[in-house]
């Protein structure tokens, strides 16, 4: 890992610290905060720390160099932040199917921790394509559609642009830790490209949640 890898990746630290904080203290017209932030917060702790522990360890804790634990939780971890962020985006703007979208995601992740530790490739090769696609539809849709909607300014649109990062690598990383490549996205492309665009997506959702409300 370069020094310039390690400075994205604790650029993305503190950026999804500084937006748990800005969510935190973000109410609604009501004075009370919005369910979506839950989501959406838990989403940046995750962000935040994998980002951190991998600019303290180093790519090695990705598992894409080898088997082991890590080689299984990269693929978990990877689907909790799009999951965490499809949800909240439900939660927010067609409140009446988040039950069902939640569980549709707890159930993708439970089948995505089922086939990584029963070490059952085709079944893995089924459901993380499936579930991280309806989470990056659901993240790249729902911007657009607030928008049009006049529900959201049209910053809020670079949620969408992030989605489909966060999307893109996640199962470029779940391809390589199976030993396996998406398309012309090998191991080095991946982590030459990875430490950028985690900060991008950080940067990217931040900004659309912060100044994507209309005024």
């Amino acid at each position: 890992m370069s020094l310039l890898d390690q400075v994205f990746l604790v650029g993305t630290y503190i950026i999804a610290m500084l937006a748990l904080w800005s969510l935190r203290n973000r109410k609604s017209d009501g004075g009370m905060r919005y369910p979506s932030d839950y989501y959406h917060s838990g989403a940046f702790a995750v962000l935040g720390i994998a980002s951190l522990l991998l600019s303290i360890f180093g790519w090695g804790i990705l598992g894409i160099m080898g088997e082991g634990t890590s080689n299984k939780l990269v693929a978990i971890v990877s689907s909790i932040i799009p999951f965490s962020w499809g949800t909240g985006l439900i939660s927010r703007f067609f409140p009446r199917y988040e039950k069902f979208f939640l569980g549709l995601m707890i159930l993708g992740l439970g089948l995505i921790t089922l086939s990584r530790f029963m070490d059952a490739p085709l079944m893995a090769r089924i459901v993380y394509p499936v579930f991280h696609s309806t989470a990056a539809s659901v993240v790249i849709a729902t911007p657009i559609i607030a928008a049009k909607r006049g529900l959201m300014n049209s910053h809020f649109l670079s949620i969408s642009v992030g989605g489909a990062l966060i999307s893109a690598t996640g199962i470029s990383l779940a391809f390589l830790a199976a030993g396996r490549q998406l398309l012309f996205l090998s191991q080095e492309i991946v982590l030459m490209i990875f430490g950028p665009i985690l900060f991008a997506v950080a940067v990217l959702y931040f900004w659309g949640l912060v100044h994507g409300e209309k005024s």
